[in-house]
C-alpha cells in the first residue's frame, strides 16, 4: 500500500494537526466579487465609493474596484469621471492621460473621452471619420458626496437614486472622509459589523484598552433586522453603574455599510439617542483586497468629550484605534487590532474551517441575509426593494444611557438588561415614519418615558 493510501484513524486525544491540515475552498458565493459572480453583481447594484475627492487634482488616479481596472479624474471644468482604464484605441492606460477642459485625453494618440464615455476627438483620423461616433468608451456614473467619489457599476436601466441618510444634517454636523486599505476579502471585514463581543477581548482585555473600559463589561446581546431591508443591527446592553444602563446599537446596512456609535462612549453619563459616529463602506478591490471608505461625523453631541483629532483622519488614517495596520509586525503581535484580526483570517476566510458559537449569531444571520438576496429570496434587500417612497435610510446606530437602578437579584438584573435593550430598539423602530429633528425628538421622548417606567 502506498504511503498516501494508509488509513489514519481519528485519535480521541490531542494533536489533531495531521487530520486538520487541509484547507477547503472558500465560500465563492459570498466572497467572489468579479464581473458575473453573484456577489459581484449584487454589490454593483448599489452606489459604491471608489476614491477620495482630494485624490482628484490635476492628474488621473488609477483605481481597481471589484476586479475592474478603472481611472478616476476631474476635468478642468470640475466634472468628475470614472472610466475603464485602458484606452479604446490601442489599450494604453488612461492613468497616464492628460486632464482636459472637458474629459480625459489619452497620452498615446490623443483620443479624448468625456466623463460619460463619449469619444469627443480622435485627432489622428481624417476630419470626416465617423469612428468616434460608432461606439463609446466604458464609463460609470459618478457623484461626489462629502469628500468621497461614488460610482454606480450595475445595469444602466436599474440605476437607483443616490442614497440619503436620515439625521446627517442635525447638530451642524461636519464630515471628514477617510480611506483604509485592507489586504483581505471584503466579507470578513463586514462580518465585524455584527460581532460586538470581540470588543470585550480584542479592544479591551488582552493587550491594551483600545476603546473605553466600559467595553470590558459583558453585554446582553440581540440581533435584529431593521425595516425595509435596510440591514441588521446588534443591540448590546450593559450595566455600567448601579444606577446606569447603556444600550448601544450598531447598524450593518445593506449591503456593505457599517454605521457605528462612538468609540469613546463609556456609558457613564445619561444620554438619549446619541447618533452615528462613523459611516463606513467596505468595498472590494478584488477577491483578496478591500478598501474601506468612510465619513467621521463631527459635532459636539456625538463627541462631547472632545476626542476628535481631524489630523488623524484621511488616507490610511482614522482617529480611533485598531483600524489600520500597526507600524511593524512586532507591534501588531503585541497590540493587535481589527486590521490584524481581519487580515490574519487568510486572504479569504475559510468558512468550512470555522466552528461558530453563540457569539457568532449576528455573523450567521447577516451571511444568511446576503445569501437570500443573491438567490432572489429577499427582494427587499435590493436597492429600493423595501421602500418605494425615496425616503432617507433611517439608521438605528446610537448610544443611550438610562437611569435605571440595579436589581438586587443578578439574574433579574440580567433579564432587565435584555428588556431595556429591546425597548430602546422598539422606540427607534416606532419613529420609522419620521425624519430629521422630528425623529430625534420622538425617540428622545419615548426613551424618557421608558426610563421613568423602569424607575417607578
Amino acid at each position: 500500500m502506498a504511503i498516501q493510501e494508509e488509513v489514519v484513524s481519528s485519535p480521541a486525544g490531542a494533536y489533531h494537526g495531521y487530520l486538520k491540515r487541509d484547507v477547503p475552498k472558500e465560500d465563492a458565493e459570498l466572497t467572489h466579487v468579479g464581473s458575473g459572480t453573484a456577489m459581484g453583481e449584487y454589490l454593483r447594484r448599489f452606489w459604491q465609493p471608489v476614491c477620495m475627492s482630494e485624490d482628484l487634482v490635476d492628474l488621473p488616479r488609477a483605481i481597481r474596484i471589484m476586479g475592474e481596472d478603472l481611472v478616476a479624474f476631474r476635468d478642468k471644468s470640475g466634472q468628475v469621471g470614472v472610466l475603464h482604464r485602458h484606452c479604446s484605441h490601442r489599450g494604453t492606460s488612461l492613468e497616464y492621460g492628460i486632464v482636459a477642459e472637458r474629459g480625459l485625453r489619452c497620452c498615446y494618440h490623443g483620443w479624448l473621452f468625456e466623463a460619460d464615455g463619449t469619444i469627443l476627438e480622435t485627432p489622428g483620423e481624417p476630419p470626416d471619420s465617423k469612428l468616434k461616433d460608432s461606439f463609446r468608451h466604458g464609463a460609470y456614473p459618478a457623484q461626489e458626496e462629502r469628500g468621497l467619489v461614488f460610482i454606480y457599476m450595475g445595469p444602466p436601466e436599474l440605476q437607483p437614486e443616490f442614497p440619503a441618510f436620515d439625521g446627517y444634517d442635525l447638530w451642524d454636523t461636519r464630515f471628514k472622509s477617510f480611506e483604509v486599505t485592507i489586504p483581505c476579502n471584503w466579507l470578513q471585514v463586514t462580518d465585524n459589523y455584527v460581532d460586538p463581543i470581540h470588543s470585550m477581548f480584542l479592544h479591551s482585555s488582552y493587550a491594551s484598552i483600545q476603546l473605553t473600559e466600559s467595553f470590558l463589561l459583558k453585554p446582553f446581546c440581540r440581533y435584529l433586522e431593521t425595516p425595509e431591508g435596510s440591514g441588521i443591527c446588534h443591540n448590546t446592553t450593559r450595566r455600567t453603574t448601579d444606577e446606569l444602563v447603556w444600550t448601544r446599537i450598531n447598524h450593518a446596512m445593506t449591503p456593505n455599510i457599517g454605521e457605528l456609535g462612538s468609540a469613546w462612549e463609556n456609558g457613564l453619563a445619561p444620554v438619549h439617542f446619541r447618533r452615528v459616529y462613523a459611516t463606513r463602506w467596505t468595498v472590494p478591490i478584488d477577491d483578496t483586497n478591500t478598501v474601506m471608505f468612510g465619513w467621521r461625523h463631527l459635532n459636539e453631541f456625538i463627541d462631547p468629550w472632545g476626542t476628535t483629532d481631524e489630523s488623524q483622519i484621511g488616507k490610511n488614517m482614522v482617529d480611533f484605534d485598531a483600524q489600520v495596520a500597526r507600524p511593524s509586525y512586532e507591534a501588531g503581535q503585541r497590540d493587535p487590532g481589527d486590521w490584524e484580526a481581519f487580515v490574519s483570517q487568510r486572504s479569504i476566510a475559510i468558512h468550512a474551517k470555522e466552528n461558530l458559537g453563540s457569539t457568532d449569531t449576528g455573523v450567521q444571520a447577516r451571511r444568511r441575509m446576503l445569501r437570500q438576496a443573491l438567490r432572489g429570496e429577499r427582494p427587499d434587500l435590493m436597492p429600493g426593494g423595501g421602500s418605494k417612497d425615496g425616503r432617507p435610510v433611517r439608521s438605528f446606530s446610537q448610544d443611550t444611557v438610562l437611569k435605571i437602578s440595579k436589581r438586587p437579584d443578578p439574574e433579574a438584573d440580567w433579564e432587565l438588561l435584555g428588556e431595556v435593550g429591546q425597548r430602546v430598539h422598539d422606540a427607534i423602530a416606532a419613529a420609522d415614519h419620521l425624519l430629521g429633528q422630528e425623529r430625534q425628538d420622538f425617540v428622545e421622548k419615548r426613551l424618557s418615558e421608558i426610563e421613568a417606567e423602569f424607575r417607578n
